[in-house]
């Protein structure tokens, strides 16, 4: 992609086992979990930009429960970068060679005593700067408070439908999740929107390995 800003998902799939010979930085159990994928190939059969190993667990990924997985090169399956977890919300992203490439944080969010959205924040090494994002923007929830007694009325609604009709799943109330994540002296270098579920990357300012790492936790956070 050179330096050119471009727009991807990560496609969350069912676990699949890895077919072929193991890459020997996998483990034995390891099975592909989600792919990266250009918003313009979207197709099953396109070849992705990267593929997400994770070991085999019987446990759905959680924060309280993560686990290490590794982002392979989606054209010949070389390593890209394996990210592992450090301590509750804080997961170290690495080069294939251990080099440290850069540390993600996850701070949640708060509503007293004072609000606070959910940051992620990522350290890099190198250069040695902080890159750093806000779940949702301060206008979207302002609105989105504001409504409240809106969306009380609507989620009682959903929830009184799904109670007879079987059917849980519905996003008519999710709260705002635009994240914009910024660097110093750079602007925006990754762009999350969560109407379409797209991420834009500038890979001038940000190494698209430490981009791919936040968009998958982002992703698996909001629900894998």
């Amino acid at each position: 992609m050179n330096d050119t800003p471009y727009a991807f998902l990560v496609a969350v799939n069912n676990p699949v086992p890895v077919s072929g010979p193991r890459p020997p930085h996998l483990p034995p159990d390891a099975e592909m979990a989600s792919t990266i994928r250009l918003t313009t190939a979207r197709r099953p059969e396109d070849t992705p930009l990267a593929r997400v190993h994770t070991p085999r667990t019987t446990q759905r990924w959680s924060r309280r429960a993560p686990v290490p997985f590794w982002i392979d090169d989606g054209r010949d399956g070389s390593p890209s970068c394996s990210v592992r977890p450090a301590a509750p919300d804080v997961h170290d992203v690495l080069a294939p060679d251990g080099t440290p490439l850069a540390r993600i944080t996850r701070r949640a969010g708060r509503l007293l005593p004072w609000p606070r959205r959910v940051r992620w924040s990522a350290q890099l090494t190198h250069p040695p700067r902080t890159v750093t994002g806000r779940s949702g923007t301060w206008y979207a929830w302002l609105v989105y408070v504001t409504t409240a007694p809106v969306w009380l009325l609507v989620a009682l609604a959903v929830a009184v439908y799904s109670f007879f009709v079987g059917e849980p799943d519905d996003d008519t109330v999710a709260r705002p999740t635009r994240t914009r994540w910024r660097a110093p002296g750079a602007g925006t270098v990754l762009d999350y929107r969560g109407v379409g579920k797209v991420y834009r990357v500038a890979p001038r300012h940000l190494d698209v390995r430490v981009a791919y790492a936040l968009a998958v936790l982002h992703t698996w956070e909001r629900g894998r």
